[in-house]
């Protein structure tokens, strides 16, 4: 499905859903004036189409714990870029990578709890042969942390 087929009734929905999944077929038409069945048929092709791929629990990192995030760019020998980057995606530290154009191959978005650890962590990136750099950097405050594009109040 691309933008073009979706309208204002989808949109709606999407925006619903995006501030909270949870929200019930009944909550979604109170709010929307829209009758419960069409509300779970076009949620059923919204998932049909690839549009809604899932729902997932969001849980407060800085709550947890986890009050530390880093920003790690690593340059890696590029015979080895898809092998590094598996490997690192199993590591539950690592919350997002990103392939990347530029010098520095990859960016990781990194959580920790402790600055050991994000020591260790970085200490264990140095000395892997395949990554020739790592540039860490602490992130001092987020303004804005959005897994996807918020829908707009206007369909674009």
């Amino acid at each position: 499905m691309t933008n073009k087929k979706l309208d204002e009734i989808d949109f709606e929905i999407l925006r619903i859903l995006q501030k909270d999944a949870r929200q019930s077929y009944r909550t979604i038409r109170d709010a929307t004036g829209i009758s419960i069945g069409t509300i779970h048929n076009r949620i059923s092709k919204l998932k049909e189409e690839g549009i809604i791929e899932g729902f997932i629990l969001k849980v407060n990192d800085f709550n947890l714990g986890y009050r530390l995030t880093f920003m790690i760019n690593i340059e890696i020998d590029g015979k080895y870029a898809e092998t590094v980057l598996t490997q690192l995606s199993q590591m539950t530290e690592i919350c997002a990578i990103f392939l990347k154009t530029g010098k520095q191959s990859a960016e990781l978005i990194c959580k920790f709890k402790e600055v050991e650890d994000a020591n260790k962590f970085i200490l264990s990136l140095n000395i892997n042969k395949n990554i020739l750099n790592v540039d860490s950097h602490m992130v001092l405050r987020e303004y804005k942390n959005m897994p996807n594009i918020q829908i707009p109040l206007v369909i674009p």
